[in-house]
């Protein structure tokens, strides 16, 4: 695990006074040739009302310095909004507390993807792209990507903003006009985001595929209808991989129409099972065998190689924003798990050779559920309990190094980076700080002092002190306890009978990320 040398406070503060010329940030192409293989910190800031309500604690700066050091040089942060707003905007709380974790991303020197991801909130945006615009929708993309980009306008380019996460419902029949409507709300979200000023003018932005499937993006959504920006080259695409769907996600069995039933399937590539063809990846139930490309690297490079041909050599580069398999421990054990964990190192060292291969960014998904006995258990990086930061699949993370030419992990610890609010790459090219073990997940180190600008807000135990009124919110903007200054010196605020969950605290414009275990 990695740590920052001194004082346990979780705080996200801002580090430069005053306002920040825009610079002209560099083009997508520029961008996207850093950010290497990437990383999802799912099931957490996309949660609805409070990020920690689906088992995951808050992230923390150790978790994002770990994601560094693991060999990601790209964190995806899929994050609600609709579920945090008050009077049709969103609360400044929860646009504090997603500060807090994009300033421990860009501190790890990573690039950062911020997106609005909806699924927890009855789909408002993703699940109903109809075959003409709705104005509320419509409206709602405005004011939210207005308020977002406003409060990251002078970030380096390092930041991303990425308009949805999968949207459309989940249909087979796409008409032109269901792509003119979704285009409809792209144009909403680049348009808002460019008002802004500041470096939002030339930030590099990203708008996805038709439910971020490749097939459905390709057919239905040609580079002639995507919006149109006021500046050249700051476009990026996505969409996503689940490959087979029954090796990756399909938990049970299914009707699906064929001469017998779908089974999951358990076993990929040089690791299949001769006796249970029906659950080696691939398998075809309407044809009675293997489809050699579905349980082999040629898929990958199939479906990537039409994103090259369709975006990127057309100007638009591509990240694949999420993949990731089950773990199939609540079926297999002993040497069918070994071998079923085997062919998964393989599967995903083949989606992301193939990723690189044809010029796209891979982002694994991480859901952080550690648990062995039921399913969405993708967690590469522990976060559920101590040490955070701990890699968890190892012979995973060393299989995608390698097709980065990174070799087997070792944590060195990474290099922060203070300075990302002005234009231009500060991202550090190597790793040099110091690694502090710690049985304490609760405990988030940060400097006291960043760029020479005295920190007016801690933590101590029970208390908070500061040198001006405190006031405490929880995660919907309610304000939940205040103190006036007591002495002429300092503030003091006792946190004691405050409910377990997170709180965002504020003094003379600070702002520090509080846990209440």
């Amino acid at each position: 695990m990695v740590w920052s040398k001194i004082f346990g406070i979780t705080c996200g503060v801002a580090f430069l006074a005053g306002s920040v010329s825009a610079a002209t940030l560099p083009t997508a192409k520029e961008v996207q040739a850093k950010m290497g293989m990437g990383f999802n910190i799912g099931n957490s800031m996309e949660v609805p009302n409070n990020p920690t309500l689906w088992g995951n604690p808050f992230p923390t700066q150790a978790l994002l310095d770990s994601v560094k050091a693991a060999g990601f040089n790209t964190v995806r942060i899929p994050c609600a909004w609709d579920s945090h707003t008050s009077g049709g905007k969103v609360t400044e709380t929860w646009l504090d507390s997603v500060k807090t974790v994009v300033d421990y991303a860009m501190r790890a020197g990573l690039y950062t993807i911020l997106n609005i991801h909806h699924e927890g909130e009855g789909g408002w945006f993703q699940s109903n792209i109809g075959t003409s615009v709705d104005n509320t929708i419509d409206n709602k993309m405005k004011t939210y990507w207005t308020q977002i980009a406003n409060k990251f306008k002078n970030y380096n380019e390092r930041l991303l903003f990425a308009g949805a996460n999968e949207p459309g419902p989940n249909v087979n029949t796409w008409t032109s006009q269901h792509v003119s409507t979704l285009m409809h709300y792209y144009q909403t979200f680049v348009d808002a985001v460019r008002a802004t000023g500041g470096n939002n003018a030339t930030r590099t932005l990203i708008i996805q595929g038709l439910n971020t499937d490749i097939d459905k993006s390709v057919k239905s959504a040609p580079v002639s209808t995507f919006p149109k920006d006021k500046v050249e080259g700051r476009l990026m695409f996505e969409v996503h991989y689940y490959d087979p769907y029954q090796y990756t996600l399909m938990t049970s069995q299914q009707d699906w129409g064929a001469s017998e039933p779908i089974q999951p399937q358990y076993y990929y590539g040089d690791y299949t099972k001769a006796s249970e063809p029906k659950h080696n990846a691939g398998y075809n139930a309407w044809g009675g065998a293997v489809d050699s490309k579905l349980g082999s690297i040629v898929h990958p490079q199939e479906q990537f190689a039409k994103m090259k041909t369709n975006y990127v050599d057309k100007g638009y580069p591509v990240i694949v924003g999420e993949f990731g398999a089950n773990v199939r421990t609540p079926e297999l054990s002993g040497s069918d798990l070994n071998l079923h964990k085997q062919g998964r190192v393989q599967w995903h060292k083949d989606v992301v050779s193939a990723a690189k291969q044809y010029g796209l960014t891979p982002i694994l998904w991480d859901m952080g559920n550690e648990s062995n006995s039921g399913y969405d258990n993708m967690a590469y990086i522990r976060r559920q309990s101590s040490p955070v930061g701990k890699v968890l699949e190892t012979d995973v993370i060393n299989a995608m190094r390698g097709v980065y030419g990174l070799g087997n992990y070792v944590n060195n610890g990474v290099t922060h980076v203070e300075d990302f609010i002005n234009g231009g790459n500060d991202a550090p090219a190597s790793s040099s700080s110091e690694i502090a073990q710690s049985s304490s997940s609760a405990t988030i180190a940060l400097p006291i002092v960043l760029a020479a600008t005295q920190v007016n807000l801690r933590r101590a135990g029970n208390m908070l002190y500061g040198s001006g009124n405190i006031m405490l919110f929880d995660m919907n903007g309610n304000l939940v306890r205040s103190v006036g200054m007591a002495t002429s010196s300092k503030t003091e605020m006792h946190l004691n009978g405050l409910r377990q969950g997170n709180y965002i605290a504020k003094c003379q414009g600070k702002v520090l990320q509080v846990q209440i275990r």
